[in-house]
């Protein structure tokens, strides 16, 4: 064999005997998304799967959906989708995803959440789905 052309494979420059490999890359970090308890019932049944947040590092991958009652809920999930828009940009696509009736509904309730939020404000639509 011409060992210009000879390209070692993984057993050739492994010891003899030795079948350790490198570890596996470490599972992502599960980030928390906390929620209204108000919210239980429509993530639960499916109707929400979108989240308008403010001000929030949200990324696709492992989440527990974190329900704020005197029992905390934790429901596990996934980020799969996360997109940005100004809170003028919002569609009533966007709000029945977040699990309202209308855009309207949507835009009241983002005032209580963020009672000073304005239109140019940055919004981040966090899509999700359970996993558990």
């Amino acid at each position: 064999m011409d060992d210009a052309m000879y390209q070692p494979t993984e057993e050739d420059l492994e010891p003899a005997g030795c079948a350790e490999r490198a570890a596996p890359a470490a599972p992502a970090a599960r980030q928390s998304l906390p929620f209204h308890h108000s919210y239980l019932d429509a993530v639960r049944t499916g109707r929400k799967t979108t989240t308008v947040r403010l001000r929030n590092a949200v990324e696709t991958g492992p989440v527990d959906l974190v329900f704020e009652l005197d029992d905390e809920v934790v429901l596990p999930g996934e980020v799969t989708r996360v997109i940005s828009k100004r809170v003028g940009e919002l569609t009533d696509a966007d709000a029945v995803a977040d699990g309202f009736r209308d855009l309207a509904e949507l835009q009241e309730r983002l005032r209580f959440h963020y009672p000073r939020i304005e239109a140019t404000d940055d919004a981040t639509i966090v899509h999700f789905r359970l996993t558990g």
